[in-house]
């Protein structure tokens, strides 16, 4: 696109959200619209902006309310999507969008909302109005997809993949409910593991008190096939994929476990149990990549290893990033994993001065550091 005149965020006063929104306002040359239902928070997270950035309007949007929502996304160049849970919003919001002539990136949006948009010759519609969607532009999935394509680019022909992602933080009530239903094949498969180009079910065990560099505390690793890992894993020919969910607490993944079990939907006792294990060990999240280049197990892996404070923040760090790269002209119009377009060397290099995050890399290649 030539210019943009409006960015819109919706959701914009939430967790990821607000960090999408303080990014953009400090470094966007186009004025902001901060959306979501209730305009009193709106207003007052704008009047909390540095005074310095881009014009910002608080607006009232209820996803509820089409044509309210419609006559937002008239207003729009580009509509970032924060508002969740991502199971109920699908393609809402972007459907909006494409209906309005703007450009979509939403900072959830996995493979439900991208079989929808796909749905019918729905790509075909986003190519044709020269129309980008970016879908799963936020930390996991995203960033987590990205990170580990950076690191293979150093090392080469990728033969195995262990990946490592999690820690302790708040649960929103939207974030719970994404957690609560990430069960179920267009997510992923709890302790499958990838071979030679198949999913292997039932063919990896959890990993209790594991020390590793992304988290300031031992975890326990429970293993889950993400839709993300197997894109992954068919994208950089790897052999053998080990992903891996991270928990620093007891708590949450008892009460997770518990709830899918029973088939509870309630994700008032998610959000408790997390809020517990944040009591208990502070709050961390980290993300953490072992890549092997050879056949030999017993090699040195390359590593990649990123450790922060807050989750949502780090969301906020990615989708900005997808938000600038569509307003850059740098994505390919149609609908898109973030992950599958983005450029992952310069997505890498903005993290490694960005103090959202710590990044490091170990490895056989790379150099002690000098005391």
């Amino acid at each position: 696109m030539s210019r943009i005149t409006t960015i819109g965020v919706l959701g914009g006063y939430g967790a990821v959200g607000s960090a999408v929104v303080r990014r953009l306002h400090q470094s966007a040359a186009a004025p902001l619209l901060v959306a979501g239902r209730d305009l009193g928070r709106a207003e007052k997270f704008v009047r909390s902006l540095d005074a310095s950035g881009t014009l910002a309007e608080p607006v009232a949007v209820d996803l509820a309310d089409p044509a309210a929502l419609d006559r937002f996304a008239a207003r729009c160049d580009l509509l970032v999507n924060c508002a969740g849970p991502s199971y109920q919003v699908l393609d809402t919001v972007a459907r909006a969008a494409l209906r309005n002539g703007a450009n979509y990136v939403d900072a959830a949006g996995d493979d439900p909302t991208f079989l929808r948009l796909n749905t019918g010759g729905g790509a075909r519609e986003w190519l044709a109005a020269g129309r980008v969607a970016l879908l799963s532009a936020g930390a996991l999935p995203g960033l987590s997809g990205l990170l580990p394509r950076h690191l293979a680019t150093t090392v080469g022909r990728v033969s195995r993949l262990d990946a490592y992602l999690g820690g302790v933080a708040p649960l929103s009530p939207a974030a719970a409910g994404d957690v609560l239903l990430s069960r179920g094949p267009e997510h992923g498969i709890p302790g499958a593991g990838w071979r030679d180009g198949v999913v292997r079910e039932r063919s990896l065990e959890p990993r209790r008190g594991l020390s590793l560099a992304a988290f300031p505390q031992p975890v326990d690793a429970f293993p889950f096939l993400s839709t993300e890992a197997v894109r992954l894993a068919r994208a950089l020919q790897v052999g053998e994929v080990n992903w891996y969910t991270a928990f620093g607490g007891g708590r949450l993944p008892e009460q997770l476990a518990l709830a899918w079990a029973l088939g509870d939907p309630n994700t008032a006792e998610l959000v408790d149990a997390a809020a517990e294990d944040v009591r208990r060990y502070g709050t961390w999240y980290g993300q953490e990549f072992h890549l092997w280049a050879g056949s030999d197990a017993e090699a040195t892996p390359h590593v990649l290893s990123l450790s922060c404070e807050d989750s949502y923040e780090l969301s906020g760090f990615m989708a900005t990033a997808a938000a600038t790269a569509v307003l850059g002209d740098e994505t390919p119009a149609g609908v898109h994993f973030a992950a599958d377009v983005l450029r992952p060397t310069e997505i890498f290099q903005a993290l490694t001065v960005d103090p959202v995050a710590k990044v490091g890399l170990d490895g056989p290649d790379v150099p002690a550091p000098s005391h």
